[in-house]
């Protein structure tokens, strides 16, 4: 399923951390009283969305004081640690959706 934002879960206790890798990489904030990215501070401690844009694409961070549990998922040769999809539906009104739309897409064309 592609994505346009990445998603990540961070601790507060690596906020600072990246925030460095935010200015390293062009990062912008998104700024929901503008409607665009710019023009608020990059730290996820301050007020605001935690949406970026950066060089590599947008990221969205979920911040929280303890990662949560996640499983090992190979795709092309690489691993990546990934939070399951179950937990995703029941934690993210987003990505239940796009999974409801998904599924229903791949139930049509399966006919």
């Amino acid at each position: 399923m592609p994505a346009d934002t990445l998603e990540i879960a961070l601790r507060w206790q690596d906020a600072k951390l990246f925030t460095r890798w935010l200015e390293t990489n062009y990062g912008q904030r998104w700024n929901a009283r503008w409607g665009e990215f710019g023009g608020v501070w990059l730290e996820p401690e301050e007020p605001g969305e935690h949406l970026w844009s950066t060089r590599y694409g947008e990221i969205r961070a979920t911040m929280c004081d303890e990662l949560p549990e996640t499983i090992e998922v190979r795709h092309g040769g690489r691993s990546y640690q990934v939070v399951p999809l179950v937990e995703l539906e029941l934690n993210e009104p987003r990505a239940a959706e796009l999974l409801r739309r998904y599924r229903e897409r791949q139930l049509a064309s399966d006919g």
